[in-house]
């Protein structure tokens, strides 16, 4: 029977080959360990160790060596910092121990300011146009030529006698409308030189327009009679036509203008 000692020593002798064949089991042995292991369920023993260390036994005895202490697989209990843990959650955030988030400390309110009773206040600001400064003057309300009273030593007289007013002075109406029946008198409103006595083809029938100087006329039209002539010299009161329907008209009455520096006012403002 051969001695084991020589059969020993003959492998640890060996060539090149029989060294690759021993290598090659001993990888073998550790891949068929593995796919063994993983394979079968770990569990738990009463110390914490899992059956991890029966795989390290048996690599060692693969080996030839015997299974250190420091190999020993254990396993560190992590209880308590799973996702439900109230030190630790999924965001890494801490929590208190009830499990709700501690309470950021409160940023402090600004101190106000206590403000100078004798302290100048500020200009204010400039208005100024982008780009340049604004020199631009106030807009100027529109020039309206209007004519100004004639200075006179009276009002005007009122120039139809018993008449009464049917339409007033107005933008679509430079005149004074006074009704009155016709062939009422109508009277000269201030002294003056006949300038028109006669028919117009404006719609104003028989008109009569009296000079008073200064730059004041008056115009008489829709009379039904005309007394006077042109070149007359007229004085305030005097007759000088008679009250009628004549041109565009609609009933008896004397349409009254008042033309002053060559500008329609409104009558009223001299009668």
């Amino acid at each position: 029977m051969p001695d084991p000692r020589q059969l020993v020593r003959r492998i640890g002798q060996s060539t090149l080959p029989t060294r690759v064949f021993a290598h090659v089991s001993v990888v073998s042995l550790v891949v068929v360990t593995s796919l063994v292991a993983l394979t079968t369920p770990q569990g738990h023993d009463g110390a914490g160790v899992t059956s991890d260390a029966a795989f390290i036994a048996l690599i060692s005895q693969a080996r030839g060596a015997a299974v250190s202490p420091e190999l020993t697989a254990t396993n560190y209990q992590t209880a308590g910092l799973g996702d439900n843990s109230p030190a630790i959650d999924r965001g890494m955030r801490p929590r208190l121990p009830d499990g709700s988030a501690p309470q950021e400390p409160a940023t402090p309110a600004p101190t106000p300011v206590p403000i100078d009773p004798d302290a100048t206040p500020l200009p204010a600001p400039a208005d100024r146009s982008i780009g340049s400064a604004n020199t631009q003057a106030a807009p100027q309300a529109p020039t309206v030529r209007v004519a100004q009273p004639v200075p006179t030593d009276g009002a005007l007289v009122w120039p139809v006698v018993g008449g009464s007013i049917s339409q007033y002075y107005h933008a679509g109406h430079l005149a004074l409308d006074i009704a009155a029946s016709s062939g009422s008198t109508v009277v000269a409103a201030k002294a003056g030189t006949v300038t028109w006595a006669g028919w117009r083809n404006n719609g104003g029938g028989f008109v009569i327009a009296v000079d008073h100087g200064g730059g004041m006329q008056t115009v008489y039209n829709h009379l039904g009679s005309v007394w006077v002539q042109v070149g007359q010299y007229v004085v305030a009161g005097q007759g000088i036509a008679g009250v009628g329907c004549t041109g565009t008209c609609t009933g008896p009455h004397v349409h009254f203008e008042v033309i002053v520096n060559g500008v329609i006012d409104n009558p009223l403002r001299y009668l």
